[in-house]
């Protein structure tokens, strides 16, 4: 870190972006540790609601709340036994893996 290699591969310096990072993967990483289990109802994904204009952004975010709500509640919305598991899912419900 001191050499600050990580950023110049290209990796951001923030403690919270890291940490977003991690949690996203361990999404995926659930996810392969449900699809053995009996129960194929079980669906885990990590979302981005987007850079959404909240005190949390300074109000610099160009999403309303009532955008960055979209993803989420697409999530919790997805049907019973969905094939959309352990994925990324973007603020406009773009998806990618892990």
């Amino acid at each position: 870190a001191k050499s600050d290699a990580h950023i110049q591969a290209g990796w951001s310096n923030s403690a919270y972006v890291a940490s977003k990072i991690g949690v996203s993967a361990l999404a995926g990483i659930h996810q392969s540790m449900f699809n053995v289990d009996s129960r194929k109802d079980i669906a885990v994904n990590a979302v981005h609601p987007g850079y959404v204009d909240t005190d949390m952004t300074n109000h610099k975010g160009p999403l309303t709340p009532d955008e960055g709500a979209v993803a989420p509640v697409y999530c919790a919305l997805l049907p019973e036994n969905t094939e959309i598991k352990g994925k990324y899912i973007w603020y406009d419900m773009t998806l990618s893996n892990w």
